[in-house]
């Protein structure tokens, strides 16, 4: 009996152990106590941002290549599917998702895309809305494991489908945690490269022109 006692002791150990090695990979996170409060808390900052505005800076890391891509650029979103990255350097290029139709300008040229033609396409233009919006906090579509960090929330999604899980190993979301808004994401694909997004300098609550949202 004694030994069987033991024997529970230290399987409970070795669980313990590697639950405390599982999130090693980043460092300064651990579990979130209580991740329905989070949920709830970041809920309520997105329902309430009907509008946002903020400079943004992509890092690309390609393994192929000995220094990291970086661009720079604005962003905008409206309420409901409304978004637009403007990348200023160190080349112009514009991404606008609006309701349903993407516009792409590239060299002075605009081509218009339905995002409902492309399945892989339209994933990304879901999961860039739900991302923003903070519904993706609530998808069926991904595995969602909640980390707190001393300053800001951490929500690792991990594809449960399978053309997603084909290209996308994880997505990583960082929220701010004074106002619960998204401060950086990043999207590592199954070959281990992966795309930094982090906001600076961001309002809330701007008034937006319609304008704003079409391919010019």
């Amino acid at each position: 009996m004694k030994k069987v006692g033991l024997k529970i002791a230290f399987l409970v150990s070795c669980i313990l152990f590697l639950a405390s090695q599982v999130y090693s990979q980043y460092p300064g996170y651990k579990t979130v106590a209580d991740a329905t409060a989070f949920r709830k808390k970041a809920q309520e900052y997105t329902k309430k941002t009907n509008s946002l505005e903020s400079d943004f800076k992509q890092v690309k890391h390609l393994s192929m290549l000995t220094e990291n891509s970086v661009s720079k650029g604005k962003f905008w979103f409206k309420k409901d599917n409304l978004l637009r990255w403007e990348y200023k350097e160190p080349v112009q290029y514009l991404i606008v998702l609006n309701n349903g139709n993407a516009y792409i300008k590239d060299n002075g040229k605009v081509k218009k895309f339905d995002m409902n033609s492309n399945r892989i396409f339209k994933q990304v233009n879901d999961l860039m809305l739900a991302a923003v919006k903070g519904d993706i906090l609530e998808s069926a579509d991904y595995k969602i494991t909640y980390l707190e960090g001393s300053d800001s929330f951490l929500a690792e999604l991990s594809p449960l489908q399978k053309n997603m899980k084909e290209y996308v190993k994880n997505i990583l979301i960082y929220f701010d945690k004074k106002d619960f808004s998204v401060l950086k994401f990043r999207m590592t694909e199954m070959s281990g490269d992966y795309t930094d997004v982090e906001f600076s300098n961001k309002k809330t609550n701007v008034s937006l022109e319609s304008s704003i949202f079409t391919g010019n």
